[in-house]
């Protein structure tokens, strides 16, 4: 008796999830695209609860601003395509980081929901996942 009660109350609990989730899919409240020009100009931020780094790209500069302004990484980007660049170190301020000038950063957009940029960054044969918040 008791696993027949259990299966009622699911059938309208995963009806209620799917109708929500279908409700946000048609209102374009959560909107996944390919359109990776999101993230060809503008300020945008990345980090944790401790760290939070700020980007800005305009044209070819792009600038990340550590530890509050206090270190950076001057860099200069050229689009592979509208969703991957290259992305070559000019100026790298920040002590001990395992990258400097002359290295070459391929990101490649993964997706795009709203106003965050999912990204999967490879410098020197380390890959990594991110993701960008534009907030300018």
């Amino acid at each position: 008796m008791f696993k027949s009660h259990t299966s009622k109350i699911m059938k309208p609990t995963l009806t209620l999830s799917t109708l929500i989730v279908a409700c946000f899919l048609i209102s374009g409240t959560f909107q996944i695209t390919e359109n990776c020009s999101a993230l060809h100009e503008g300020t945008f931020k990345y980090g944790n609860l401790t760290t939070e780094i700020i980007v800005k790209i305009k044209g070819k500069q792009h600038v990340e601003y550590h530890d509050g302004g206090k270190y950076k990484i001057e860099s200069e980007l050229e689009w592979i395509n509208e969703c991957e660049y290259n992305m070559t170190m000019k100026k790298v301020t920040i002590p001990n980081f395992p990258y400097g000038p002359g290295d070459i950063m391929h990101v490649r957009i993964e997706k795009v929901v709203g106003s965050d940029i999912y990204y999967i960054s490879t410098v020197k044969g380390n890959s990594w996942k991110g993701k960008f918040i534009k907030i300018e």
